[in-house]
């Protein structure tokens, strides 16, 4: 089942869809309406957690189990949380009041994750292109 998840390519398709939500929620900071930011924003941040828990639940278990190292995802988890802070930071900002701060917050969002996304693609894929061959 865990290769399965990993051969459709759900990873590539969270990160394409979370980059997909930074670009909406970046032009409606352009924009200027503070509403509509803040709405995209929440849509942005609901698919940010549940992409964390997709992968702590499957991808990071599958990943340590796939490279027979305990721990492997240990900083992955860890800029997950990172990522958390910075949402929880957007949330208690107003795009209104504010609106240079919050588009600067969620720049940095972005920045941290675009890192690390490609970390996990750098790392793990190859990984699973190895298990899948075996399969």
């Amino acid at each position: 089942m865990a290769i399965m998840l990993v051969e459709s390519g759900t990873l590539a398709v969270h990160h394409r869809r979370c980059d997909a939500l930074f670009s909406a929620a970046r032009e409606a900071a352009g924009g200027g309406d503070a509403q509509q930011l803040v709405a995209r924003v929440g849509a942005l941040r609901e698919a940010l957690l549940a992409h964390f828990r997709f992968e702590e639940e499957h991808i990071f278990p599958l990943y340590e189990q796939a490279s027979g190292i305990e721990g492997a995802t240990e900083w992955l988890c860890a800029q997950h949380d990172d990522m958390r802070g910075m949402l929880w930071m957007l949330g208690t900002l107003s795009a209104e009041e504010e609106p240079q701060l919050y588009a600067t917050e969620l720049a940095e969002l972005q920045g941290a994750f675009d890192k690390h996304a490609s970390e996990e693609e750098t790392r793990m894929y190859p990984i699973f292109e190895r298990l899948l061959k075996k399969a």
